[in-house]
C-alpha cells in the first residue's frame, strides 16, 4: 500500500504563470493559513466551501489571479504519520521538507489539509499547485509530473502477531484479505491479484483502521513504508498484536507531484528539486528526517 526523471527542459517559474492557474484554486477554494501540515485521508477542510464550482473559463480564473495576486495552494491529507498530518509537529516530516525545499528557492505556498482523493483530483485538474507524498504508478504518471524522491525507504508487510500468515513473496497474498485505505495504491503485484479476484481488499478511511483490522483478525495484512507503518502501530498501541514481517516487500520512494496540464508544471518541479538538493547539501534534510522518525518499530518474529 503506497500513497514510490525525466521532465523536459527547465522553464522559468514566472509571476504570470503562477497567476494563470493560481486563480483556479482561488476561485474554488479559499486559501487557509498553514496549520500543522499534511498525510493520507481525513482532512481539516471545509467541504461546503471546497466543493463550490469553479469558473468554467480558465481565462476568467487567470484574470482573477492577476487582480488579486493570490498564490495557488499546496495540498495534502492527514492520518499519515510521520509524513503528513495536521496534528503532527510542523505538519509531519514530508510536509516540513516540502515547505523548506520551496523556501530554499525563494517560494512560499499556503498549505491545506483535505481528503486525499480531493487533493489528488484538484492537482490533476489544476485547482491546486501540488500534492504529496505519492509513489509512482503507471496511472499516476499519466496524470502528473513527479519530483525527485523526497524520501526513500523500505515497504513492509504488517501482519497479526498470531501465526495466521507468513510472508516470503507476493504469492503469499493469494486468498488473503489485504487492507489499504481509500486513496492508497496497492503494490503492483497485489493490485494485479486483486483485479484477478485472487485476494480481497478492504478499504477503510484511514491507516489506523487497517491496524485495528489486522489486530482483530478482520484483515490478514497491510503493506506500507516502514515509517508510516511503525507510527500507525505505535499510535494504536498495537505493538503486541501487529508485527512487521522480517522480509521487506520492496524499496519505495515518495514524491511531490504536479498536474501535467498545470501551466509551468515543469518549472515547479525543477524549483522543488533544486530546493530539495539544497536541503541535502546543507545538512538540513538529515536533521529533519532524524527529528521526525525517532519511533520504535513493532516487533518482528524471532
Amino acid at each position: 500500500m503506497t500513497h514510490l526523471h525525466d521532465f523536459g527542459p527547465t522553464r522559468r517559474w514566472t509571476g504570470a504563470l503562477c497567476a494563470l492557474w493560481l486563480a483556479a484554486g482561488l476561485a474554488a477554494f479559499p486559501i487557509h493559513p498553514a496549520s500543522a501540515q499534511a498525510g493520507p485521508e481525513q482532512g481539516a477542510d471545509a467541504p461546503d466551501k471546497a466543493d463550490k464550482p469553479e469558473p468554467a473559463d480558465k481565462s476568467d480564473r487567470a484574470d482573477e489571479g492577476r487582480r488579486t495576486g493570490a498564490k495557488l495552494d499546496l495540498v495534502t491529507g492527514t492520518d499519515f504519520a510521520p509524513f503528513t498530518g495536521d496534528d503532527l509537529p510542523n505538519g509531519g516530516l514530508i510536509t516540513e521538507l516540502v515547505q523548506r525545499a520551496f523556501a530554499a528557492v525563494g517560494q512560499t505556498h499556503e498549505l491545506r489539509f483535505i481528503p486525499w482523493r480531493r487533493g489528488y483530483d484538484g492537482v490533476v485538474s489544476g485547482r491546486f499547485l501540488a500534492t504529496f507524498p505519492y509513489v509512482r504508478t503507471p496511472e499516476r504518471e499519466r496524470d502528473a509530473l513527479f519530483s525527485e524522491p523526497v524520501i526513500t525507504m523500505r515497504q513492509l508487510v504488517y501482519l497479526s502477531a498470531k501465526p495466521r500468515m507468513a510472508f516470503n513473496g507476493p504469492a503469499d497474498f493469494r486468498g488473503r484479505v489485504v487492507c489499504a485505505p481509500g486513496g492508497y495504491a496497492l503494490p503492483a503485484e497485489l493490485d494485479a491479484l486483486f483485479r484477478q479476484g485472487a485476494l480481497t481488499r478492504e478499504t477503510p478511511s484511514s491507516l489506523s483502521a487497517c491496524v485495528r483490522m489486522v489486530a482483530l483478525g478482520r484483515a490478514d495484512a497491510f503493506v506500507i513504508n516502514e515509517h508510516a507503518g511503525n507510527a500507525a502501530v505505535a499510535q494504536a498501541e498495537a505493538q503486541d498484536s501487529v508485527r512487521a514481517a522480517e522480509k521487506p516487500y520492496a524499496v519505495v520512494t515518495e514524491h511531490l507531484i504536479v498536474g501535467r496540464g498545470t501551466p509551468g508544471a515543469t518549472g515547479v518541479i525543477d524549483a522543488f528539486n533544486a530546493g530539495l538538493k539544497n536541503l541535502k547539501e546543507s545538512g538540513a534534510y538529515d536533521e529533519t528526517v532524524a527529528r521526525h522518525t525517532a519511533i520504535a518499530p513493532p516487533k518482528t518474529p524471532r
